[in-house]
């Protein structure tokens, strides 16, 4: 199996190119990630979040199970981050719904750095954007208002 990343403080290229990694398999297995970033709890450690309406339909443990089967396809000298590490959420996720509540809302935010911030009340401290995707976002919770 792969190695796991030590995860602690300070935002790392190693953790930005394992995530990205990870993203790119999940993509790829259609686990319909609708959002993905790294967020830094204050007083805590960074955690991979990802953002799913699979979250929601099959339930986190067998997402985390979809993510899990992704790193068994990875080579021994790939790093991986951790399960422990990663936080999976259906579409009304925290961060999301501030952003979406912000001036950033529908903003083309991929691969970007968000810090020391307060938006739409929330605080946030650090965290690496890969992306949100509002269309879908914004289609599956209308779906949800719907039902």
């Amino acid at each position: 199996m792969a190695r796991e990343l030590f995860i602690n403080q300070w935002f790392t290229d190693a953790m930005c190119e394992a995530g990205e990694r990870l993203i790119t398999k999940l993509d790829e297995s259609n686990a319909q990630v609708v959002a993905a970033f790294w967020f830094l709890e204050p007083e805590k450690n960074w955690e991979l979040n990802i953002v799913s309406p699979l979250v929601g339909s099959e339930g986190p443990r067998k997402y985390y199970k979809r993510i899990n089967d992704v790193y068994d396809g990875l080579s021994d000298d790939e790093s991986i981050v951790s399960l422990h590490d990663i936080r999976v959420s259906n579409i009304h996720n925290r961060v999301v719904d501030a952003l979406k509540h912000s001036v950033l809302y529908k903003a083309n935010l991929k691969n970007n750095r968000l810090g020391r911030n307060f938006i739409d009340g929330f605080y946030i401290e650090d965290m690496y954007l890969y992306r949100i995707e509002w269309d879908m976002l914004s289609k599956l919770s209308n779906l949800n208002q719907v039902a």
